[in-house]
């Protein structure tokens, strides 16, 4: 059976919702969270900021943070490096999975639309993802990293739960991130509904060139999904193409 996955705000009616399938055994609601706004050098998520649900119902929560450009001097593109760099060397091809293929797929599909080249894999930003996903899933908690440990890099958050077989948790994080498209009426960030349309633009941002995204499991049916940009998108003041 495929899961039904419904992306919408929390006040928006039913017809306004996207309902989207993805491959898993059961039912599942995505509910969309608040995105982060820089002020200053820091940035902070409000845990409690996630949306009503019955307690029986699967559920995925998603949260990003724009990057306030005037307090993060990121610059438009990676340095240059060397063939036989680290950082080169993290780029070479490598086995993945078939949920994080989709995830990637369906990222190069969405910037196609857009006429943004295409993210290139990356392994350091995927451990770097693995090893925060494994850290919220193990506290519970579906909370950004801070800035200071994630340098250069932005950020996408999900949680899904499901009651069934839950197969591609990256692949419906994915989905419920880019389903935001609806939402983005081409303004400058953060103007309009950020909140509704944050997670999309990161996704599409221009001058992110390289992703890396991983999944932990909570043991309890959850599963915490992160995807890891470089350089970051959502600039405040810029758009994303």
């Amino acid at each position: 059976m495929g899961i039904h996955l419904i992306s919408g705000a929390n006040s928006a009616p039913a017809e306004d919702r996207t309902v989207l399938d993805v491959d898993v055994e059961a039912t599942a609601t995505i509910n969309i969270g608040v995105p982060l706004l820089y002020v200053g050098a820091e940035a902070t998520v409000d845990a409690d900021a996630t949306v009503n649900a019955e307690s029986d119902e699967p559920k995925l929560k998603i949260f990003i943070d724009p990057i306030d450009k005037s307090v993060h001097d990121y610059p438009d593109r990676p340095p240059p490096e060397d063939e036989d760099s680290p950082d080169k060397r993290s780029l070479f091809p490598r086995a993945l999975t078939a949920d994080q293929k989709e995830g990637l797929r369906l990222h190069t599909v969405a910037r196609q639309k857009k006429n943004v080249k295409a993210l290139v894999w990356d392994t350091k930003l995927e451990a770097a993802a693995k090893a925060w996903a494994q850290k919220i899933a193990k506290s519970g908690k579906l909370a950004h990293s801070a800035s200071k440990d994630r340098p250069n890099q932005g950020e996408n958050l999900a949680y899904g739960w499901s009651s069934g077989t839950y197969k591609n948790p990256i692949t419906a994080g994915t989905q419920g991130w880019l389903a935001e498209v609806k939402n983005y009426k081409n303004e400058v960030i953060p103007k309009g509904k950020f909140s509704e349309y944050g997670h999309y633009t990161q996704c599409v941002w221009k001058n992110s060139v390289k992703i890396g995204i991983a999944t932990a499991s909570d043991g309890k049916g959850g599963w915490y999904t992160v995807a890891r940009y470089s350089p970051p998108g959502n600039i405040v003041g810029q758009k994303p193409y």
